[in-house]
């Protein structure tokens, strides 16, 4: 395939649709062939700033278009599953973003269209695994430099997501007929598919709380807490905010394994490690890997579209992530820990 024209159909997630409009505008092999979106101000502005040529009225007109290759899906999750699966039948790769949809349901109709047609998916949570960091700890955890991974404790504090760059009201991300959740699942997402990837394992049982701190006026919660257990036997604590004031942003981790344990704080940018660092004993600072280019992930989609790579991720991780966040709002409603079998949560 000598170029890849690409539609960008959506952009409610803007902060990953825009960088990925800019990525695709100006990568050799790539071209950003059309843009819909139902506010047609934004799409107008999507055309202009990025030269696309191109804008139509129908999202559906851009799927079923045979000189289109690929489409990248940022509508937010109540539309995300109807246009994945009219994508990948119409056999274009995807980009999707997260979560895959609202209900497991719709997400098992877009993983039966995806393995139907045999395209390339791939998930927007699943895109940090691309990143230096991800890469880092993947590579730290596989050769055993902390032990057998044993807890994680991920938090994540942000202030309310902006609808568009100059329009502050948080617009779909709050509405509860339009995503998943809140403030927990906003950012929880991520975490989850980062130990699912690490770990190499599924979540066998989760419990949380939510509650509303600094936002009661909102429909969805701005505070969640969630206990997540992996099949063999690993706990997560996983806390996520948009309680967080105008600059207040700031994302932790700390992995704790059978020989040692790495964490980040996410205020500082510092990256520490306890474990295999002879001469050194105890914690030891070291240098972060570097800044994930997020637009840079189009390089491995195109690769793995183009038969030179192998995915980093797949619709089914998609799915599975979205079945944990779904288990866990479960668990709030029910007051209870929800379980699975070994297989992870369904």
């Amino acid at each position: 395939m000598t170029e890849l024209r690409v539609a960008l159909v959506g952009v409610d997630h803007w902060y990953s649709a825009l960088p990925l409009a800019e990525g695709t505008r100006v990568r050799a092999g790539l071209s950003l062939a059309g843009v819909w979106d139902a506010d047609p101000v934004r799409a107008a502005y999507v055309n202009q700033r990025y030269d696309v040529g191109r804008v139509e009225a129908d999202w559906r007109t851009l799927v079923d278009d045979p000189g289109i290759d690929a489409v990248m899906s940022f509508v937010s999750p109540d539309l995300n599953h109807e246009v994945c699966v009219a994508a990948a039948e119409a056999g274009k790769h995807i980009i999707a973003n997260k979560p895959l949809a609202l209900r497991l349901e719709d997400a098992s109709h877009v993983v039966e269209a995806v393995r139907g047609s045999g395209v390339t998916f791939l998930p927007a949570e699943s895109r940090q695994r691309l990143g230096p960091n991800a890469q880092w700890l993947r590579q730290w955890v596989k050769d055993g430099r902390i032990g057998q991974l044993t807890s994680a404790a991920m938090t994540t504090w942000a202030r309310l997501p902006a609808q568009w760059p100059d329009d502050r009201t948080p617009g779909w991300f709050v509405d509860p007929a339009r995503t998943v959740g809140g403030g927990w699942v906003d950012h929880s997402i991520y975490q989850i598919d980062l130990l699912r990837w690490l770990l190499g394992e599924e979540v066998v049982a989760i419990s949380g709380q939510t509650a509303k701190h600094a936002h009661p006026e909102l429909e969805v919660e701005d505070y969640g807490v969630a206990t997540a257990t992996f099949s063999g036997g690993a706990v997560a604590t996983l806390e996520n905010t948009w309680t967080a004031p105008d600059g207040g942003f700031q994302s932790s981790y700390t992995l704790v394994g059978s020989g040692g344990a790495v964490r980040m704080d996410g205020i500082q940018g510092r990256l520490l490690v306890s474990g295999e660092v002879e001469p050194f004993s105890g914690w030891v600072e070291v240098a972060p890997p570097g800044r994930h280019d997020q637009a840079a992930d189009l390089d491995h989609w195109t690769a793995v579209i183009n038969g030179e790579a192998e995915p980093v991720a797949t619709v089914e991780d998609a799915w599975h992530n979205l079945a944990v966040c779904l288990a866990f709002y479960g668990s709030v409603d029910a007051g209870q820990t929800v379980r699975e079998g070994r297989e992870g949560l369904a």
